[in-house]
């Protein structure tokens, strides 16, 4: 389809385009997409973003009493957009996303210090451990494997 340039060229090439000044250069070795948004449903936004931003995400769009919607920002710039959803089913699921933090065990040691419920740290293949949020969404933290620069 993109004949002898290859897709990676086109989309760095459009990136590129698109802000004038964008980071995205010849010699930028840095994957040209990222994951822009994840969507999480919750029974109560307002509590949902106070769990969240009190993880250490960065609030973006900061929920008031009669909104439906707050968004908050991951490292990296990807964003969290927790949207009310009173029927969601929730309790004991797996967040359709996971973290990754640099300091498992220290993170780990603060999240149960501040009454988050966590899981032990599982050792194999990536460390990890799972957190339950107040509506019961079962998420999965793990040490960073992260290739290069982000």
């Amino acid at each position: 389809m993109f004949g002898a340039v290859g897709v990676r060229e086109v989309i760095r090439a459009t990136l590129h385009a698109v802000t004038s000044d964008s980071p995205v250069g010849a010699g930028d070795d840095r994957p040209a997409l990222w994951v822009g948004h994840v969507v999480l449903a919750t029974h109560d936004v307002i509590r949902a973003f106070a769990f969240y931003r009190d993880l250490g995400l960065r609030p973006v769009h900061e929920p008031r009493a009669a909104d439906g919607i707050a968004e908050l920002e991951l490292r990296g710039g990807t964003h969290l957009v927790l949207v009310l959803d009173a029927d969601a089913r929730t309790d004991g699921r797996g967040a359709p996303f996971d973290f990754m933090a640099d300091d498992l065990d220290a993170l780990h040691d603060a999240m149960q210090h501040d009454g988050v419920d966590v899981s032990a740290i599982a050792r194999e293949g990536h460390a990890s451990f799972t957190l339950r949020d107040p509506d019961g969404w079962v998420v999965t933290v793990n040490d960073s494997h992260v290739v290069g620069c982000v």
